[in-house]
């Protein structure tokens, strides 16, 4: 048998990966099957099982990915950032300004049912809130303890309540949008949410 380099086995995993994501998107995380995807992948199942063992592991290899590009944009993002109020002021326009597209309205479906569907399941209820907790909060987290130290904000707020309050906010304002589809309220929510959250949080 030739041997397969590191390159083309990479290739194939990011393209199951995509596969996947679009089954999801379109069927909705429970009602998608391993054949589904091998189906839309136009691949073997033996070969997708080579790569990965079940659904639950593709979105959790799928949702890993889409953190880390996260990250990677804010933080370029935040080169241009100084103070933990100018950190703050970009997240929000990074959300309000997103190209709105029926794949992006997809992918926010998959997750909110992977998250929900993860409560059933107590090992993929672990590692959801494992990520949640070390990456996303303990990302806000640092944020804020850096305004409350510079004094840009205030002394006697939580940075975990706060941060916790930014992601539920995220969280919903794009799940509304995912239903409702409304490109000017989806902005005008984020708008406001950004006004509420900075009057809290800043010193007068």
């Amino acid at each position: 048998m030739p041997k397969v380099s590191d390159d083309y086995k990479e290739r194939k995993r990011e393209s199951l990966l995509e596969s996947a994501l679009k089954c999801f998107g379109e069927k909705g995380f429970h009602s998608t099957t391993m054949d589904d995807i091998v189906a839309y992948s136009k691949t073997s199942k033996g070969l997708i099982y080579n790569y990965f063992k079940s659904k639950e592991e593709l979105y959790l290899e799928l949702m890993q990915e889409r953190t880390k590009l996260t990250f990677e944009r804010i933080n370029e993002h935040f080169k241009n950032c100084e103070t933990a109020t100018e950190k703050m002021r970009e997240l929000f326009k990074m959300y309000r300004e997103i190209t709105l597209t029926e794949e992006w309205r997809h992918l926010i479906r998959v997750h909110m049912e992977f998250w929900i569907n993860s409560a059933r399941h107590e090992n993929l209820q672990n590692i959801m809130l494992d990520r949640y907790k070390k990456q996303y909060l303990q990302f806000m987290n640092e944020i804020i303890e850096q305004g409350k130290k510079s004094g840009e904000f205030k002394k006697e707020i939580q940075a975990e309540l706060v941060s916790s309050i930014f992601w539920a906010y995220i969280d919903g304002i794009c799940l509304h949008y995912s239903v409702v589809e409304e490109d000017v309220l989806y902005k005008q929510q984020f708008k406001q949410t950004e006004e509420m959250i900075m009057n809290y949080i800043l010193t007068k």
